[in-house]
C-alpha cells in the first residue's frame, strides 16, 4: 500500500516523533542559536525543554527555560533570570505573555511554532525592561492573579 506509513498514528507527546519536533522546531538554529533543546524527566515530570541565552534588543540579556510538560504538551512554561518586578509575571519567574481568553492573533497556539513562540518571549522582556524604566507597559495587558 502506497503511503501507508502516513496512516500511523503516534501515541505520545510531540516531541517523541521526530516529524512533529521537527516542524515545531522549524528555523529555531538559524534565529536563535543559543536555545539548546532536551528531552527531561520521567513519568509526569516527563517533557521537553528549551534553554538559552536570549538579547533583548537596547537592553540586556536573559536566561530562558522554556518547557513542555508530558500532561501539558502543547502548554509552555516560561521562566526567566533578571528582574522579576514586573506586572506580568507569575511566582517563580514565570512569565505571563497572553491571557487564554485573548483573541487568536494576541496569544500563541502550539502550531504557531518554537521561533513564534521565543519571538513573543523576547518582546515580552523588552516590554518588561521599558516597564522598570518607565513605569508604562507598551501594548495590551489582562490583568491576573500572582
Amino acid at each position: 500500500m502506497k503511503g501507508w506509513k502516513g496512516l500511523l498514528r503516534y501515541g505520545g507527546p510531540w516531541y517523541g516523533n521526530d516529524a512533529q519536533r521537527a516542524r515545531f522546531e522549524l528555523g529555531i538554529k538559524q534565529h536563535f542559536p543559543s536555545l539548546v533543546a532536551s528531552n527531561v524527566g520521567s513519568g509526569q515530570k516527563a517533557g521537553r525543554r528549551y534553554v538559552g541565552v536570549l538579547t533583548i534588543p537596547h537592553v540586556e540579556f536573559r536566561r530562558v527555560e522554556i518547557l513542555f510538560l508530558k500532561n501539558s504538551p502543547d502548554v509552555p512554561s516560561i521562566t526567566v533570570d533578571g528582574p522579576s518586578d514586573s506586572p506580568h509575571r507569575y511566582k517563580g519567574n514565570r512569565l505571563c505573555i497572553w491571557h487564554p481568553n485573548d483573541p487568536r492573533a494576541a496569544r500563541w497556539l502550539f502550531e504557531d511554532g518554537l521561533v513564534r513562540l521565543v519571538g513573543l518571549i523576547v518582546a515580552h522582556l523588552f516590554r518588561e525592561a521599558w516597564w522598570r524604566e518607565t513605569g508604562e507597559w507598551l501594548g495590551p495587558e489582562a490583568g491576573h492573579s500572582t
